[in-house]
């Protein structure tokens, strides 16, 4: 009883009060302000937590101290004492700066764990730095009475682009990122905070008859106008408009005058229809949507037909040509390479091609010296960043790699091609936490890319995130409904395979095979469910009809139906068939490739040249492996051998993907101790592929081992974490009932 009359007698419980009712008027302020400010709810909770961490030191400090007119005294003790001295001595002064220090530690605490909730917060991507003198030029707003001219304007655009970017002075973002926000209704301010620059260009283009007004606004970051102008010209002097206004708007920023640089003849055609069909042809390739390689080479072809001497469209159709995959079309594209740069030696699109052609044929010195005069002539040309960091890798140059995708993603941030090339990137060199904000950038879009989930699943799949490849899943199949497209569950399946949901894999693989339209069967996915540990009938179905394909002399990739299903064959126990159809497979490859390469055989240094490193060592794995099965020692040691030479210290990686194959490298080199530190590596990383390992032919005998056994114990512990979280969420809510849903509302006739 004495004891809570102290309390009063100090003010304790008036103090206590005083502090609960101020710590929750703070958090309401927070809970209503914070939205506004764009702060996320979740920081509120570093407030609560602060304001519970200061509770024990205010009531420390009213225990021992009062607050008068005359300052801080000391409380005068309990009893009928005369003449108390309640100054403050030494140590109080040592207690009040404890307290003080406690204090500040706990409000520090919270403003950075809230500063580091709004920067790492799932689902928001960090803020881009603007840099000096930075402009993106948004794309111009199409006012002609035929509504299927938009590429037109694009084209003015992207033409002013390139001269605002040629001229040194200015950092400009390729048109990727920039048209992104085409009839975004987010205000400039927005879009420039996205994008990173200090300068917004927007405009208008209409055509009459043989006249085109160009309208052009320069707007600051905050979206005030600094600029405006209007000009009326004839078509046949289009370059020259362009011309006039990239000197124009990169003078008001700068303010001094660039003066315009005469385009080559080469890369100017006086017949507007040729320019029409080659904007035609641009676009479609950018869309990336239907039958789109068939309508740009259409385009690209009518192009050259009405101005034989007009280059871009050459350079177009050989990067329409080199994107169609492996095969002897590499001469077409070599020869239309080159020609677009014998009509204009300085073409950009013209190096970037031949780069891009010569890193596939396995010239990668050849390939980077294009490449980098590409960027040299247009350093806004986002994609040839991203294929310039294919040929250093493969030279060995990963820190010039790695600096070329970044100097990419400063000139062009939202470039969908760079940052699918980038975040892979990251996440291999062990940062997973940048390689999801780099994918996340691309979520904050008005129309974010279609693929953007499958890349999720992918990431997720490398750090072994099972979970969320399956929520990845299930946000693909809503976007890909929303664009109205085939709604693809192929991630949802892997990732139920994954965590062993068995029934649940075999569901959902079914729905993505009866999405399937092509005429070959997905012998990919069929790898990679065997690879995950899954046996479906239908797997062997599609094994069997690929061969059965491949027996005919029909329109298919021959080659990609034998390598993927000698692979799958492996994995399910039938090394001889598999090693049948490898050999075959890749012998085909490397004769497209290189047409004086003997048949039948395999040319392990061609495996990374072409294949790239990973592929290049899944191929020799499985070779390794079969061969051994089979008892041919030659073809072992030779695959052995290739593999001594992938797994040097130069090539190590930290995500748990890679770990795990190099642990499987290790385990058919005879080093069962380096295979045990990787698996242990990729443990501590979230590593948790218990049912993928369990099931691979390769591992069985080294898993028979004692610790093995203990790590693999671990992953499951992980696994089945993992698992109980997919099955409460399946629980609360339906998915499948959902698809059902998406998938009749998608057979119903339209309006």
């Amino acid at each position: 009883m004495k004891f809570w009359q102290e309390l009063r007698r100090r003010r304790v419980f008036r103090l206590a009060g005083l502090y609960i009712v101020g710590a929750w008027l703070v958090i309401q302020v927070a809970d209503v302000s914070f939205p506004a400010w764009g702060l996320p709810e979740t920081a509120i909770r570093y407030l609560f937590i602060a304001a519970i961490a200061g509770f024990p030191v205010a009531l420390i400090f009213s225990w021992f101290y009062d607050i008068t007119a005359q300052g801080i005294v000391r409380t005068e003790p309990a009893g009928e004492v005369e003449s108390v001295d309640t100054r403050l001595k030494r140590a109080d002064y040592v207690v009040l700066a404890a307290l003080l220090v406690v204090g500040v530690a706990i409000v520090l605490g919270s403003v950075g764990k809230i500063q580091e909730e709004i920067e790492t917060e799932s689902g928001i991507a960090l803020r881009m730095d603007k840099l000096a003198h930075s402009i993106a030029v948004l794309p111009f707003t199409n006012l002609d009475t035929r509504p299927d001219t938009g590429y037109f304007s694009d084209g003015i655009t992207e033409e002013i682009l390139h001269r605002l970017s040629t001229m040194g002075v200015l950092h400009v973002l390729a048109s990727t990122s920039s048209f992104a926000f085409r009839d975004s209704e987010e205000t400039p301010a927005s879009i420039s905070d996205k994008l990173g620059v200090r300068y917004l260009l927007q405009g208008s283009v209409r055509r009459d008859g043989d006249y085109v007004r160009v309208t052009a606004r320069l707007l600051d970051e905050s979206g005030f106008q600094v600029w405006s102008n209007r000009f009326d010209r004839k078509l046949e002097s289009i370059f020259v408009i362009q011309a006039e206004i990239a000197s124009t708007v990169s003078s008001e920023i700068l303010n001094e005058i660039v003066p315009p640089q005469a385009l080559p003849e080469g890369r100017t055609t006086e017949n507007m229809e040729a320019y029409n069909a080659y904007l035609k042809g641009r676009a479609y390739f950018d869309s990336r949507v239907g039958n789109w390689k068939e309508q740009a080479q259409a385009a690209f072809d009518r192009a050259i037909e009405l101005d034989p001497g007009f280059a871009p469209p050459y350079a177009g159709k050989a990067t329409l040509v080199v994107n169609t995959g492996f095969g002897p079309h590499w001469e077409e594209a070599r020869d239309l390479a080159l020609e677009s740069l014998e009509l204009d030696p300085e073409l950009p699109l013209g190096h970037a091609t031949l780069g891009l052609m010569l890193t596939a044929l396995g010239e990668q010195e050849r390939a980077v010296e294009s490449l980098r005069r590409a960027i040299e002539l247009d350093p806004s040309l986002g994609a040839a960043y991203t294929w310039i960091s294919v040929p250093l890798r493969r030279l060995g140059l990963h820190e010039e790699a790695n600096a070329m995708q970044d100097r990419g993603l400063e000139i062009d941030p939202l470039n969908p091609l760079l940052l699918r090339n980038a975040a892979p990137a990251a996440s291999r060199n062990g940062n997973f936490d940048r390689a999801e904000q780099l994918l996340l950038r691309l979520t904050g879009l008005p129309e974010p890319p279609w693929w953007i989930h499958m890349d999720f699943g992918t990431l997720y799949h490398e750090w072994g995130r099972y979970a969320d490849v399956v929520e990845s899943g299930k946000n693909d199949v809503r976007l890909s409904a929303q664009y109205g497209g085939n709604l693809r569950t192929e991630n949802i399946a892997l990732g139920y395979a994954a965590l062993g949901l068995v029934g649940d894999a075999e569901y959902w693989f079914e729905v993505s095979r009866g999405m399937w339209e092509e005429d070959e069967p997905p012998i990919n996915l069929v790898y990679s469910f065997a690879v995950q540990g899954a046996r479906f009938p239908r797997m062997l179905t599609d094994l069997e009809e690929a061969e059965a394909l491949v027996a005919t002399d029909g329109p298919y990739d021959i080659p990609y139906l034998l390598t993927y299903g000698g692979l799958a064959w492996i994995h399910l126990g039938e090394a001889a068939r598999g090693i049948e159809w490898l050999e075959r497979g890749i012998s085909l490859y490397q004769q497209n490739m290189v047409p004086d390469d003997p048949p039948g055989t395999i040319d392990y240094s061609l495996l990374s040249q072409h294949w790239g490193s990973d592929w290049g060592v899944i191929l020799a794995q499985r070779l390794a492996f079969g061969y051994r099965v089979i008892s041919d020692d030659r073809g072992a040691q030779q695959a052995v051998q290739f593999l001594e030479q992938q797994s040097s210290p130069a090539r190590l990686s930290t995500y748990p993907q890679n770990l795990e194959s190099l642990a499987l490298t290790s385990v058919l080199l005879g080093d069962t101790e380096s295979a045990l530190e990787y698996l242990r590596k990729a443990l501590d990383l979230g590593w948790a592929n218990y049912y993928g390992i369990l099931s691979d032919p390769a591992w069985a005998e080294t898993l028979e081992l004692t610790q093995f056994q203990a790590l693999l114990a671990e992953a499951r512990v992980n696994n089945d974490r993992q698992r109980a979280l997919v099955e409460a969420a399946d629980a609360k809510h339906d998915f499948r009932a959902e698809v059902e849903r998406l998938l009749s509302a998608q057979s119903q006739p339209g309006p």
